[in-house]
């Protein structure tokens, strides 16, 4: 029992050696858009991270033979623990995670001949409004791998190299004026929100990639 204790006291006092407890505060760019975070390595093998991303895009996109001009929002934070496996070799590490924050995807039917379509069917707009939404899981795990923030790194600048998916599958609304219903049949209604979340279910994988530049103090 006394030489397992003396075992884990030397393992701990490696594990926080001298790369332990250095902090770091970094900017990015990539496909969350602009970020700021905060590391702190608490080993030579690990980090922890927090970080904050966003950005917003416009696009439009066709479903059921109707027009839609959306918006995607993001606007996240992120919580994340870095392994290098040979942080004094290569700054080579793998990173699991989680993203926080309401992600959405905000679009409105687009007319040009005074008619909506729903799900296939011509109707008329009745000088109202056809939304829809896709929300996105409050918390969506992340997985991926990385270069940069290694915890044997000297104090100052360096850069650093992100590449992984979040996981995570959109709810959609679609949201119908009840005359339009009443017109339409709610049957339809259903089958274009069914449509929309087809095409939603394509964005539950979302590619992650960043660059950035970090400082060690």
């Amino acid at each position: 029992m006394q030489r397992l204790l003396a075992s884990c006291l030397v393992g701990v006092a490696v594990l926080s050696g001298p790369a332990a407890q250095a902090h770091e505060v970094y900017g990015q760019v990539g496909t969350e858009g602009l970020g700021i975070g905060y590391g702190y390595s608490f080993s030579t093998f690990g980090n922890v991270r927090a970080e904050f991303n966003g950005f917003s895009i416009s696009h439009s996109f066709t479903s059921g033979g109707q027009r839609y001009d959306g918006k995607l929002n993001l606007a996240h934070a992120g919580l994340y623990l870095d392994f290098f496996p040979a942080p004094t070799v290569v700054p080579f590490r793998l990173t699991a995670g989680v993203l926080l924050g309401g992600d959405n995807i905000d679009a409105t039917a687009s007319s040009m001949s005074g008619t909506y379509t729903i799900n296939g069917v011509p109707y008329s707009t009745n000088g109202e409004t056809v939304r829809a939404r896709a929300d996105f899981p409050t918390a969506r795990p992340y997985i991926g791998i990385g270069f940069g923030h290694t915890p044997t790194a000297k104090k100052g600048f360096s850069m650093f190299f992100d590449a992984g998916v979040a996981y995570g599958r959109p709810d959609v609304t679609l949201n119908v004026p009840a005359d339009i219903v009443a017109e339409a049949g709610q049957a339809n209604v259903d089958a274009e929100e069914q449509q929309l979340q087809h095409q939603a279910d394509r964005l539950r994988f979302y590619p992650i990639v960043k660059i950035g530049v970090s400082y060690r103090f």
